[in-house]
């Protein structure tokens, strides 16, 4: 259900707004709670091959020809867990992957 909401808010910024550069939330393919992560998170390692999600972004970054910051997945790598953003161009490649640095174990006091 997360990645049709996806789908139609980008297919939506594209064609209502002629968007050429889209952002979608952090974790916008499962549930933002840690005990998510691993039943979501995906292997990235061959990006779209073994990612419906980066698979997802890909095709609408090169259907829509817009440039599309893919927010944040969970991913798995070994027994590793990270909080991974993906940005794609407008020909569907992969232009950058970032992981965020301090995943579980910030301490925010207050």
């Amino acid at each position: 259900q997360k990645t049709i909401n996806a789908r139609e808010y980008v297919q939506k910024a594209a064609k209502d707004h002629q968007a050429k550069v889209i952002a979608l939330p952090e974790c916008w393919n499962c549930p933002y709670a840690n005990s998510a992560f691993p039943e979501f998170a995906e292997d990235l390692s061959k990006m779209t091959e073994s990612s419906t999600s980066a698979a997802l972004l890909s095709t609408l970054a090169k259907e829509l020809n817009v440039y599309l910051i893919g927010g944040s997945i969970p991913e798995k790598e070994g027994d590793k867990l990270y909080n991974t953003s993906l940005t794609f161009g407008p020909d569907g490649s992969l232009l950058g992957k970032y992981r965020k640095m301090h995943l579980f174990d910030v301490n925010v006091p207050g």
